[in-house]
């Protein structure tokens, strides 16, 4: 599976995917046959409640998901069990997730709020920094888990990172919650594509005519 994510609005988002599948079939010897492609959207909220009108919200459905790199499985199954012991009266699911899950959420959307201000040499530092840690120690999840610990530091930057990165709103059950809006492309999201990619769109039309599908509007 190669995919690509977009981190703003864009129109025929299928040319990302293309131009990510010609630079990966540059640089690595691909044994690939193009049957599906999927897609979707992130949806990153933080309401105000978990819990409205007797249905437990969780993983995505409750904005337990990581602001920076979309993840959240652990999220999921770690919101699934505690609305399940809710339900048998163990604990209170709004006071565990707030105790236990809603800090590290927090956490992902103050490093997304840094990485977007970072640019992208910023970006690439970070990412050296953690390779080299990771060479290091041997363990890749250290640094992660040291930019993603809730501190003081993190906290006291939360008020700005709400103000400056997320938009109020209502969900239709009226509970409040706060997001995060699509950014709007850019004028250098404007660009012709190469011709190895033209090749792998090609390819992927004559698939779609001998019964090939996209989950997605090819005009998104």
């Amino acid at each position: 599976m190669i995919c690509t994510c977009l981190w703003r609005k864009q129109r025929k988002s299928s040319r990302f995917l293309d131009e990510t599948i010609a630079w990966y079939e540059r640089h690595y010897d691909l044994d690939r046959k193009p049957i599906k492609r999927v897609g979707g959207k992130g949806d990153f909220s933080i309401p105000n409640k978990y819990v409205s009108e007797g249905r437990y919200y969780v993983g995505e459905a409750g904005g337990l998901q990581d602001f920076m790199w979309g993840f959240g499985m652990r999220y999921a199954i770690t919101s699934g069990v505690l609305a399940g012991k809710s339900i048998l009266g163990e604990l209170d699911y709004e006071q565990e997730v707030r105790k236990r899950l809603l800090p590290l959420v927090k956490s992902s959307a103050t490093n997304r709020f840094l990485m977007n201000r970072m640019g992208d040499r910023g970006f690439k530092a970070v990412a050296k920094y953690w390779m080299r840690d990771q060479h290091r120690t041997g363990d890749g999840l250290r640094f992660m888990r040291l930019i993603y610990k809730p501190g003081i530091l993190r906290r006291m930057m939360w008020p700005f990172v709400r103000l400056g990165m997320l938009r109020k709103g209502t969900t239709p059950d009226g509970r409040s919650y706060v997001r995060m809006p699509f950014r709007r492309a850019l004028k250098r999201d404007d660009w012709e594509p190469s011709r190895e990619a033209e090749l792998v769109a090609l390819e992927w039309k004559m698939k779609q005519n001998e019964g090939g599908r996209t989950s997605f509007q090819a005009g998104d």
